[in-house]
């Protein structure tokens, strides 16, 4: 089963972690973005490898710490989901403009407006995605409550497969019925990286998803995948190929949690309990949202 994330909602118990243990581990420096209102800035994570340049830009607590990533490739950008708000979009359009080189390819990785909900205010960038995505987040883009994101809407199908921006091999992939029912992520095999946005969360509760058995699955295999090892996620900061087996262990709880339950909130204690260092209390109440019994 699968829901959407209402925007009066999202703000209710925003609130996660900046993951600075693993900001530690990882090595990557963060620098502040250039605060956009009066909302708190967010951060900016970078790091290059085998000549591409990885920017991780994450949201503040108040927009759940969603990330954008933007890739500088030669002289051209890859831009990875939008975040949420203007405040936080408009913090990646200066990122992107700080690079001085023009984006090739910007793309929304799936359905949950918490990625694509700040297209409208990226001017001057076409977004693509895959059809069944674009088809997927159709209803809630044009219901009326936020600007439509006609940059996406209107937008070109991305192709799967190996192709090459600015001189660089990246390979874009599918995967089914996991945290959403599709989803893009991103490969550059010479640098060893993958851009898996939400089928990670980074110290953070996860959302239930579709189908958490074949999520599992799906991370049992890139487990095996010897194509990278640095993973660029949906929310928090950037991570090693360790934090597969995590968020598998994590998955495996939750469902067993989900088994025995009777209520949300007896699923919601057991997954606090297990994990009791995570944060986002928004994101463990999408039980309330999910739940089918």
């Amino acid at each position: 089963m699968s829901t959407s994330l209402n925007r009066r909602d999202f703000f209710k118990s925003a609130a996660l972690s900046a993951g600075a243990l693993t900001l530690l581990r990882a090595g990557f420096a963060p620098t502040s973005a250039a605060a956009q209102g009066e909302m708190a800035a967010g951060t900016i994570h970078s790091f290059a490898k085998g000549g591409v340049t990885f920017h991780t830009y994450v949201s503040p607590a108040e927009a759940v710490n969603v990330t954008a990533h933007v890739i500088e490739m030669g002289d051209q950008l890859l831009l990875v989901d939008s975040t949420f708000i203007p405040p936080t979009a408009m913090e990646v359009t200066a990122l992107i403009e700080s690079t001085g080189k023009p984006v090739h390819t910007a793309y929304v990785s799936h359905e949950h407006p918490d990625h694509w909900g700040g297209v409208s205010t990226m001017e001057g960038i076409t977004f693509s995605t895959l059809p069944e995505i674009r088809e997927g987040l159709r209803a809630e883009a044009t219901n009326g409550e936020n600007p439509e994101p006609t940059a996406l809407l209107n937008g070109p199908d991305l192709a799967l497969g190996m192709t090459e921006i600015g001189g660089v091999a990246v390979e874009f992939r599918s995967y089914d019925n996991a945290e959403a029912p599709k989803i893009i992520v991103a490969v550059f095999p010479e640098q060893k990286v993958a851009v898996v946005q939400d089928l990670v969360y980074n110290g953070v509760y996860f959302a239930p998803g579709v189908d958490r058995k074949n999520w599992i699955a799906i991370l049992e295999g890139m487990r095996d995948d010897p194509s990278f090892e640095t993973l660029l996620v949906g929310h928090g900061l950037p991570t090693t190929r360790g934090e597969l087996d995590v968020a598998i262990g994590y998955l495996k709880v939750l469902d067993a949690a989900w088994e025995a339950g009777t209520t949300p909130d007896e699923v919601k204690a057991a997954i606090a309990e297990a994990y009791p260092s995570y944060d986002g209390e928004f994101l463990l109440g999408l039980v309330d949202a999910y739940w089918d019994k």
